[in-house]
């Protein structure tokens, strides 16, 4: 289940994107993804409805039908409440959303998550984390919108954020010593936005070292001709350092040694799933809430290989705990194991429990989980479990039994 504004405009289920009628249900769905678990004023929703304030008297009537409309579409996908619900709150509406639903809420809390990786001196992992946040982009956000004249300055702090992402991915990556690897970005970056001064920076040291002096001094040329023109101003110091410093050749721009062997594609395709369970990592991480997970599908194949994924970055990070649970034949085990997980768990370092083939554990398993996440607290805890089919299919009780929970068809 996902709900997704950065591109086109989608609600996607198991079964497919659901239908979206008009520009109205887009326009209102869009505004309330911006706005998620916030009370949003019905004068704001007629507001963007009718921009020009040019209101019908029927207006009321219309955003009631609109509300309306869309609460049929969440119904007619079969989305839990605690996945999605548009609930009427005065002075108007909120949409109450499970925050791993939408994908500009993973995406900040990847970026976030990148971000202080790379205050805390971790390019490796802050390049992974903001690489996963940058594939959950498919366009600009609420594309259509744009495409339609729709300027909201809410939609122009996404879009600015991502461009944000990119230059910390970048520095991640010339940290990583990948230079020539950004310099496609960056060139992107900086013909979009002539007079952003950090994607320029990034430019200019990455041209540099990767042995293209000249262009470096032209990228500084034409931001210097782009903020004078624009708004009567020079480069920041920072930039004008750098600047000197390349045409000095200084030594101390360069590379501590040769680039590692290690390339990354920045254009490769993402691994939506992976991503997703290292956004859920991040979101228990943040909000120091214990989160289920379910990877559920016919096929084992693919769980294995996320896994695997999953817990061998993990183990090269060393910041998690990953614990495997056994579960017995009957799954009589499964209560003691993650029991026994949780008593080494702490507050300051994330634990990962995995616990795989839950298929043929019947009715103990919600009431196992429950309590574990009951018990957990404020633990930073991610629960991984593989089973066949949809735990609700499984074991009826379980949307009630752990709130706390997202399911993955893989």
């Amino acid at each position: 289940m996902s709900f997704r504004l950065l591109g086109p405009l989608e609600i996607v289920t198991a079964t497919g994107a659901l239908p979206l009628r008009g520009m109205n249900q887009r326009a209102i769905l869009a505004f309330l993804l911006l706005h998620a678990n916030q009370v949003v004023a019905t004068s704001d929703l007629m507001q963007v409805l009718w921009p020009d304030g040019d209101a019908p008297a029927t207006a009321r009537k219309v955003l009631q039908n609109t509300i309306s409309a869309l609460r049929g579409v969440l119904a007619r996908g079969v989305i839990p409440t605690h996945v999605a619900s548009l609930v009427t709150q005065a002075p108007g509406y909120m949409l109450r959303m499970a925050p791993e639903a939408l994908d500009l809420a993973r995406f900040r809390i990847l970026a976030d998550q990148g971000r202080s990786a790379l205050a805390a001196g971790q390019p490796e992992s802050a390049a992974r984390s903001l690489r996963a946040a940058l594939g959950l982009w498919r366009g600009r956000a609420g594309q259509e919108l744009a495409e339609a004249g729709i300027d909201w300055p809410q939609l122009a702090v996404v879009d600015s954020a991502r461009t944000a992402a990119l230059e910390d991915y970048c520095d991640a990556e010339l940290r990583n010593e990948r230079h020539r690897e950004v310099i496609d970005c960056l060139e992107a970056a900086s013909a979009a936005e002539p007079s952003r001064e950090r994607s320029c920076h990034l430019l200019m040291l990455a041209l540099y070292r990767a042995g293209r002096q000249v262009e470096a001094l032209r990228a500084y040329e034409r931001l210097q001709e782009h903020l004078s023109k624009d708004f009567g101003v020079q480069p920041s110091r920072e930039v004008r350092d750098l600047h000197q410093s390349i045409i000095n050749q200084d030594p101390a721009l360069l590379p501590s040694e040769e680039p590692d062997s290690r390339d990354i594609d920045f254009d490769s395709p993402s691994d939506p799933e992976l991503d997703l369970l290292f956004a859920l990592l991040a979101l228990v991480q943040r909000q120091q809430r214990p989160h289920v997970v379910t990877l559920a599908g016919g096929s084992g194949g693919e769980q294995g290989r996320l896994l695997t994924e999953l817990t061998s970055r993990l183990r090269q990070d060393g910041q998690v705990t990953v614990w495997h649970v056994r579960t017995g034949p009957d799954g009589a085990a499964l209560g003691d194991e993650l029991r026994a997980a949780l008593r080494r768990a702490t507050l300051h370092r994330p634990l990962v429990v995995v616990a795989e083939k839950l298929h043929h554990v019947r009715g103990a398993v919600p009431a196992c989980v429950g309590e574990v996440i009951r018990v957990a607290g404020r633990t930073p805890l991610l629960v991984v479990l593989t089973a066949r089919a949809e735990p609700e299919t499984l074991w009826p009780g379980w949307n009630a039994a752990v709130p706390w929970s997202t399911t993955v068809l893989v």
